[in-house]
């Protein structure tokens, strides 16, 4: 019971991912940002139709990498709320995995507890369970 079920919630998990992240997996576009301080703020800068856009990133996650090139994903219709196109931060979210692992996990435990250690009057019911005899067309 409890391989079916990790395999059931883990595909499950990966056929929610495309389509609830945002920026939309599949109406978004793509395009190089280069990250720099701006203030005292981390920020990866691109541009869509000659447009600059800034988007704040961690100042302690970034703060290493600035000069580098990132790729961002952002919508056409809303090009400022935009995301770094990597795995974790787009496609994984802690809070987001941690919730989600967690509800499975307890779920998992009360499935389990409720069907580990029946009671012997419920097993031995089961045990004496004959099927009454119908009628043909009863």
């Amino acid at each position: 019971m409890i391989k079916s079920s990790i395999i059931l919630f883990i595909t499950c998990y990966f056929l929610y991912l495309p389509f609830s992240r945002e920026p939309d997996y599949f109406d978004s576009e793509t395009a190089p940002a280069n990250i720099m301080m701006q203030g005292d703020t981390v920020v990866a800068k691109y541009t869509e139709f000659g447009k600059p856009y800034t988007l704040k990133l961690d100042k302690q996650l970034y703060a290493s990498k600035i000069g580098a090139q990132v790729e961002v994903r952002y919508e056409l219709r809303n090009p400022e709320k935009a995301a770094i196109n990597q795995a974790w931060g787009y496609w994984f979210i802690g809070k987001e995995m941690a919730w989600s692992f967690g509800i499975f996990a307890i779920l998992l435990g009360v499935a389990f507890a409720t069907t580990n250690k029946p009671h012997p009057d419920a097993l031995a019911e089961q045990l004496n369970y004959k099927e009454e005899n119908k009628g043909k067309y009863v």
